[in-house]
């Protein structure tokens, strides 16, 4: 108990605590990017509202076409109005959404339920600048991941309730965590960032001084942003030219190749497929069972993921999940390739689709899932932070739409051991991408990566860069033996 009280005086519980709150958010992502999955089979074996291929192949992707729309708005939010109030609105379209969803008698109904809910879906954007500018650069990595764990376990959820009950059900209940997220987020401070971007720094000092218990340190916080200000200012880079310089241009580019090659590793059609993609499989073991057993790897391998990140970093994580991915995809390819030209053999290892997928979605969970989404609120400077991190997830979730949408014709033109095939080559490229691109992130604060795209000098190559050791940088502060604490008013 004592130890959980000074958890919270100290900074960390309080941190923890906002991060949860504000990713919370992700629990309705996932339930709506795992909702296919359980509302698409039960279609199919209804007799009052049966669909067509033509039409699943809609209503997955519904999910995914209006989340760019989310994306660029939440953004905006966050930019104008604060990124707490942008999280707090992010949840009336998932609110909207499921209603519709969950009362619909016709096809029409859940196309708009689903077109709605996609627009919440998108705007994540808001959740991860928020946890970004709260965090210290030791706690980020860990914090940030609360996303996709919260994210996995409402895809867990939909998988789980989806097996017992009807598939307008599950839409109901899940109103219920829109509701949480947008009351819980009221009761947290704004974003640090936000305040003192908005000149309004005593309430950006009072912010940073609540989360880290210590006026030095809150008063450091201060220091260094108006000292990468000033820098900005020096470098001559006025507020349309910041969205052409260096350190906005270069996370630009990584971030879209890094999420082209995260969905085209099949990450997210697996996701919105799940129950028709173990059909493809031709298992001997129920389908619902099949995607539980995937939920329930993918939600502990989320919080596993979350241990590692800070302890061997973003680029190392990067690289080994995209090898293991390739590898796993690689082994289910070939066996149902064997299958499908020699189908009059009775097939043996039966389970080895299953046992390959479940060794990739821990592969993707490690790495390639969760990072992307983490490097968007950390690779940005403050100046464009919002803005650009909505433009790079619009365009991550137009991949998605595509992904999902093609899925079927892919099946179609390249049969289901082609379209594991593409899956493989996009992870191999994956491979190389984060071992000789991926800049690494771990324990930096904002203002150095944002220093490390501005002057492109140094290592950014993570724990064994010297340049950027925190422990050494901690003790060069206990050196100093006078701190002056400043409020600008």
């Amino acid at each position: 108990m004592k130890r959980m009280e000074k958890c919270w005086e100290f900074g960390p519980g309080r941190m923890a605590l906002a991060a949860f709150c504000a990713h919370s958010v992700s629990i309705s992502i996932g339930i709506c990017q795992g909702y296919s999955a359980i509302l698409i089979p039960q279609l199919q074996a209804s007799t009052k509202m049966h669909v067509t291929t033509e039409e699943t192949s809609w209503l997955a992707s519904l999910g995914a076409i209006t989340n760019p729309v989310g994306s660029v708005l939440s953004g905006v939010l966050a930019e104008y109005f604060g990124r707490r109030r942008s999280i707090q609105i992010s949840s009336i379209p998932f609110i909207i959404g499921w209603i519709l969803i969950g009362i619909a008698t016709d096809i029409n109904w859940l196309y708009a339920g689903r077109l709605i809910s996609g627009i919440s879906a998108g705007m994540s954007t808001a959740c991860y600048t928020y946890v970004s500018e709260i965090s210290t650069p030791e706690s980020r990595g860990f914090l940030q991941a609360l996303g996709p764990i919260c994210a996995s376990f409402g895809i867990l959820l939909t998988y789980t309730l989806g097996y017992y009950i009807r598939w307008s059900t599950v839409a109901l209940i899940s109103v219920t965590f829109g509701i949480f997220s947008m009351v819980t987020i009221h009761f947290l401070p704004e974003s640090p960032g936000y305040l003192l971007k908005n000149n309004r720094t005593a309430e950006g000092f009072e912010v940073y001084l609540w989360f880290r218990r210590n006026n030095v340190i809150a008063q450091q916080e201060i220091d260094s942003y108006h000292e990468n200000l000033k820098q900005n200012k020096s470098d001559g880079t006025a507020w349309k030219e910041a969205y052409l310089s260096p350190q906005t241009v270069k996370p630009f580019f990584i971030l879209v190749i890094l999420f082209l090659l995260q969905e085209f590793s099949g990450i997210y059609t697996l996701l919105f497929y799940a129950v028709s993609f173990f059909e493809e499989t031709d298992l001997n073991i129920d389908d619902y069972i099949s995607s539980i057993i995937v939920g329930i790897i993918r939600f502990t391998m989320s919080i596993v993921a979350a241990f590692l990140i800070n302890k061997f970093g973003r680029k190392v994580l990067c690289t080994f999940s995209s090898l293991g991915m390739a590898l796993t995809m690689l082994t289910v390819a070939i066996y149902v390739k064997y299958y499908e030209l020699n189908p009059e053999e009775e097939k043996i290892l039966s389970y080895l689709p299953l046992v390959g997928i479940i060794f990739n979605v821990v592969f993707s969970m490690i790495g390639m899932l969760p990072i992307p989404w983490i490097l968007v609120g950390e690779m940005f400077p403050l100046e464009v932070r919002p803005i650009m991190s909505g433009v790079v997830i619009c365009i991550a979730q137009t991949f998605i739409f595509i992904c999902v949408k093609i899925y079927n014709d892919m099946l179609d033109y390249l049969n289901f051991s082609g379209t594991l095939l593409v899956f493989v080559a996009a992870s191999i490229i994956s491979i190389v991408f984060s071992k000789f691109v991926l800049p690494e992130t771990k324990n930096k604060s904002l203002q150095e990566i944002e220093q490390y795209f501005r002057k492109n000098k140094g290592d950014v190559d993570g724990f064994d860069n010297k340049a950027f050791d925190m422990e050494s940088e901690g003790r060069n502060r206990e050196v100093q033996e006078v701190f002056t604490v400043r409020v600008d008013s």
